[in-house]
């Protein structure tokens, strides 16, 4: 039997995950938004499980499923904008898959995710693990995988996009504007139309890196426009250093033009410094929020006082990895109210913010 279905999974501001933290192993339910369509799809005679991108990001994605009667979770594919890829080759044999993907590290600003509810382990590169429990005390993290409801047949492909939606030409376009806003090309809109601006700031970023200017799209342009972003975040950024002996989970607050932002979790080792904030800082204030905890996830209580970082101003964050919009009513909409501390930059353009 064929399956010629699409599923497209929306992301939502209201949501999203880092890294989780370790206070509690309660699941506290994603504000997700999740379209499932049912629409006609052509895709290759091969049978496989395809993801597709149309957002304007660079995706690391990841997929979860039960096998042999045990559950499988395995990543990371980086999928560009505008493209798709077999995740997984073969028939379609389940009825039920859970999907997740997070924006790279090379775009400026907070991390977007698209997830969901559904926990499974995780490490930082690649992976394929065996068994959804108890990820902490196994030494692997874990993210909120959204349901994926199949059909059982020769193929499946699964669509990530933005409120925003762009076709799968408009989404490439669109994501070469974002990485050239990320390489600090100014007065790009983020639009999927290459109007001149576009073509003018494509040919400029080829010439700089000694490239023939034709102000072509091609994967070698987000490749090159990848590795020069990554470049501009090492030097820019708000930068959080745990000076202490324990891990340190960090949590940051930012306002933007559509609303107040708050983002985490953060995993800190002990001695390492971690950049929770991407590209040149663009406001004089941030919000933070850090603690260490012990190996069991509890706070630390040293010298007679909990190792807490916090503030007076409030921002609503949850027990799992999040990016929360909105900073009132956090009871209401299930979050936890959390004092966060004020940071004044100055306007200054990086930060370095010391856990002590």
């Amino acid at each position: 039997m064929s399956s010629g279905s699409q599923q497209f999974i929306n992301m939502s501001r209201s949501h999203g995950l880092d890294l989780i933290s370790p206070r509690t192993l309660l699941l506290t339910i994603a504000t997700v938004l999740v379209c499932f369509l049912g629409l006609s799809y052509t895709s290759p005679a091969q049978a496989d499980y395809r993801f597709c991108n149309h957002t304007s990001y660079v995706l690391s994605s990841s997929i979860a499923f039960e096998k042999d009667g045990e559950w499988k979770s395995q990543g990371w594919y980086r999928l560009l904008p505008g493209s798709c890829r077999a995740i997984l080759r073969g028939k379609i044999k389940n009825d039920t898959y859970y999907v997740f993907a997070q924006s790279v590290n090379e775009h400026a600003g907070g991390r977007k995710y698209f997830s969901g509810s559904e926990r499974f382990c995780t490490v930082p590169g690649d992976f394929l693990i065996t068994g959804r429990a108890n990820c902490a005390s196994r030494g692997f993290n874990s993210n909120d995988f959204t349901r994926v409801e199949a059909k059982v047949g020769d193929k499946w492909s699964t669509t990530f996009m933005e409120p925003r939606a762009f076709s799968q030409k408009q989404a490439k376009t669109a994501g070469v504007q974002r990485l050239l806003t990320d390489n600090n090309y100014k007065n790009i809109k983020v639009d999927g139309y290459g109007g001149r601006s576009t073509q003018r700031a494509i040919m400029a970023f080829q010439r700089s890196i000694n490239v023939n200017p034709n102000g072509k799209i091609t994967n070698a342009l987000f490749n090159a426009l990848l590795k020069s972003a990554q470049a501009n975040q090492e030097k820019t950024g708000l930068n959080i250093c745990n000076k202490t002996d324990y891990l340190a989970w960090a949590a940051v607050g930012y306002e933007t033009a559509e609303g107040d932002i708050s983002n985490g979790w953060i995993k800190i080792e002990p001695g390492r410094c971690v950049k929770a904030i991407k590209g040149a800082l663009e406001k004089r204030y941030y919000y933070t929020y850090a603690e260490a905890v012990d190996s069991n996830g509890i706070v630390v209580r040293d010298e007679g006082r909990d190792l807490m970082w916090g503030g007076g101003h409030t921002f609503c964050t949850k027990t799992t990895k999040f990016e929360i919009s909105g900073r009132s009513s956090c009871q209401d909409r299930g979050f936890t109210e959390t004092d966060f501390d004020q940071i004044d930059t100055g306007e200054a353009e990086t930060w370095t913010l010391n856990l002590e």
